[in-house]
């Protein structure tokens, strides 16, 4: 569940609950809510060391163990209990500070089972919180190798591959077949426009709408589309929302790359196991800063290694790992280089670019893109050549008008007959694509020779076309007559054929049938057609200031294309406060004695303490030849009158069960957990 999702469903008062959980305090001091403190790195850094022990161990080993992936709660308390030294009364403790501080949540499904979650945006933070990625400079040998390497092709930004997938898709046509999904040919279009590869997503095993009819990386484009409320869906075609649309395209290009690469991560990062770490902690390095593809595997290959669970083992397994590395070269937002380092083996270096943001160039190209008006120059022969800060509004008008021919540093388009006619096939005119031409060169006149281009492709092209109307017949000449000669029906006949039959627009048969009964002369019944609404390029670009299109962040929604790989929205979400936390251990009903103070018992009175410590499934403190340690017991031995507890002493660096004897011990206590004791 995304994080705005899951900030719907909560009241005001479950938000200020949080809000008064410790860990927030010093983002509520800096004047941020719980929604804004939950999206800022700062804000979840300090929360770290406000978390209580038992919040800390339980909050670190569950992104451990499951990464991004929700779990079943009662797997989750097992899976943490197991890999660290936490009773399962400390791990409840822990669970229920997460749950009511508003880090950790659940939904609980018809049948009953509670499943525990961290939205995505946030386990990205609290990853490279808990885990930070600290990547040294490149040595001097590894240099020399990135100098004497191969750099890969280049790549566009994400954001303009999908704009070219959108004008694909408007230019082929949006219109549906009998089973619901676009026509062969617009779908291949639409993936061919895309330069990503869909390999590099198989291996999330992504579900998604209409196997049969959509590649993935199709469906991939179309699902992007409807996320940000381009796109919906209306009986028989898909149709544009052109405030949406025309808000999305006048974004920079900073934010609009990171609103991708929010949305990316919150679709992939739970379809991808245990490598989710690898692709969160990515995203913290600097831009425009060389590193070493090994040190990364080193990184990651230890922690993952570490995270393999019964839980989430099938998803790692079953199919090949993720690499974040060419997912993020394909969607443009990284460089990469390969060669053979000095041992023989291949080696990969890669960097950032500036594209989200991060790079030191990127503020001046967006102040350049603002302050000018030229952004496309035309040449006589129709070629349009687009500066690199040419703003997104513009390149999509030049996209419908033109092919695109190289899209690199400067981006090359090219107008041709056939595009010029497709175009005003689609509700341009002559006189629109000069004014915009004029208007995106910064006011320039065009060339003669593309001028003498343009009149000559739009005088040839949509001169003639057919229209569906509707054919109005009359008996004979008289009641042809009395038509005519009808003031308010007269005005609707488009054109007159022989002696009694007329042209008429579907729009105006219920008029016209409403006028001839007024008039006494009702005609015969028939199925009523409504005019079907004009199809045409959305237009998100405007040169009159009348005519303005709104921008609003409001957009309908339609059904997914890519499903996401754990859907919870549609379950209950439930919300811990303190009200409803873990009850307390009725400690009334022992002697108090028996967790105040070290004392030696009889060994029948040890064996009351130990099964008291695995109902309450807490710890036990014993002094061991006069060291003190704490125990962790798990179950009871008993056979032919002797008993032994089985379970995990803390004082181990390795977390391996141990079997005590009542006699291996001289003292001992139970442990209350949250009463200040360290584990």
């Amino acid at each position: 569940m995304k994080f705005s999702q899951l900030a719907e469903k909560l009241d005001q008062k479950q938000i200020e609950d949080f809000e008064h959980a410790a860990v927030w305090k010093p983002a509520v001091m800096r004047g941020l809510g719980w929604r804004e403190a939950s999206l800022d790195p700062s804000s979840v850094q300090s929360a770290i060391e406000l978390l209580s022990v038992y919040a800390r161990a339980f909050l670190k080993e569950m992104l451990r163990a499951f990464a991004a992936l929700p779990s079943e709660e009662e797997k989750l308390l097992q899976a943490v209990r197991k890999n660290t030294a936490m009773s399962g009364a400390e791990c409840r403790i822990g669970l229920s500070e997460l749950k009511e501080a508003g880090i950790v949540f659940s939904v609980r499904k018809v049948w009953g089972e509670r499943i525990c979650f961290i939205p995505a945006e946030c386990f990205v933070l609290w990853q490279q919180a808990l885990w930070p990625l600290r990547l040294e400079a490149l040595t001097e040998q590894q240099q020399e190798c990135l100098m004497n390497g191969q750099i890969r092709p280049f790549r566009r930004p994400l954001g303009k591959q999908l704009l070219s997938g959108f004008a694909a898709l408007a230019k082929s046509g949006m219109e549906l077949t009998s089973k619901g999904v676009l026509h062969k040919k617009t779908v291949a279009r639409l993936a061919q426009a895309v330069d990503l590869e869909e390999a590099l997503l198989q291996p999330f095993g992504l579900n998604w709408l209409h196997k049969e009819h959509y590649p993935l990386k199709a469906a991939f484009v179309l699902e992007a589309g409807t996320a940000f409320g381009l796109l919906r869906t209306e009986q028989d075609a898909l149709k544009w929302n052109e405030d949406r649309l025309s808000h999305w395209l006048s974004k920079g290009e900073a934010d609009r790359e990171n609103d991708l690469l929010e949305w990316c991560m919150g679709l992939l990062l739970p379809a991808g196991g245990s490598h989710a770490h690898n692709g969160a902690a990515l995203t913290a390095l600097q831009a425009d800063i060389w590193y070493s593809g090994r040190e990364i595997e080193a990184w990651s290959g230890e922690l993952e290694a570490a995270a393999a669970t019964p839980h989430d083992a099938s998803l790692t397994q079953s199919k090949p790992s993720p690499c974040w590395l060419g997912l993020f070269y394909n969607f443009g937002w990284m460089e990469v280089v390969d060669c053979e380092s000095i041992d023989l083996r291949p080696e990969m270096f890669f960097r950032w670019k500036g594209v989200l943001g991060k790079g030191p160039g990127r503020e001046v190209l967006q102040q350049q893109a603002e302050e000018s008006f030229r952004h496309i120059s035309v040449q006589p022969n129709g070629e349009l050549i687009a500066d690199p800060a040419c703003p997104f509004s513009i390149r999509w008008e030049l996209e419908l008008l033109a092919e695109l021919i190289t899209d690199e540093r400067i981006a090359v388009y090219r107008m041709e007959q056939q595009t010029v006619a497709l175009a005003l096939e689609n509700g341009r005119t002559r006189h629109s694509i000069r004014t915009f031409l004029e208007s995106a060169s910064g006011g320039e006149p065009l060339p003669a020779a593309f001028e003498a281009l343009l009149e000559v492709w739009c005088g040839r092209a949509c001169r003639s076309w057919f229209a569906e109307v509707v054919l109005l017949r009359c008996d004979n000449e008289q009641m042809a007559a009395i038509l005519d000669n009808h003031p308010g029906a007269a005005t609707m006949l488009t054109a007159k054929l022989g002696n009694t039959d007329y042209i008429v627009s579907k729009a105006h048969v219920s008029e016209l049938r409403r006028l001839l009964q007024q008039a006494g002369y009702p005609p015969r019944k028939g199925v009523l057609i409504e005019e079907e609404e004009q199809g045409g390029y959305p237009s998100v670009i405007r040169f009159f200031p009348d005519k303005g299109v709104q921008q609003t962040e409001q957009g309908s929604k339609t059904a997914a294309y890519v499903y996401e790989a754990f859907p919870l929205q549609h379950f209950e979400l439930e919300v811990q406060d303190a009200s409803s936390r873990m009850p307390l251990l009725q400690t009334d009903r022992i002697p108090a004695i028996w967790t105040k103070q070290l004392r030696a018992y009889h060994h029948s009175t040890r064996k009351e303490l130990i099964e008291q410590a695995l109902a309450w499934q807490t710890p036990v403190q014993l002094r061991m030849r006069q060291e003190l340690n704490e125990f962790v017991p798990e179950k009871l031995e008993q056979k032919d009158g002797a008993w032994a507890v089985v379970g995990l002493l803390r004082s181990t660096e390795e977390k391996q069960q141990i079997r005590l004897t009542p006699d291996m011990w001289d003292e001992m206590r139970l442990v209350i957990p949250g009463r200040g004791e360290l584990i």
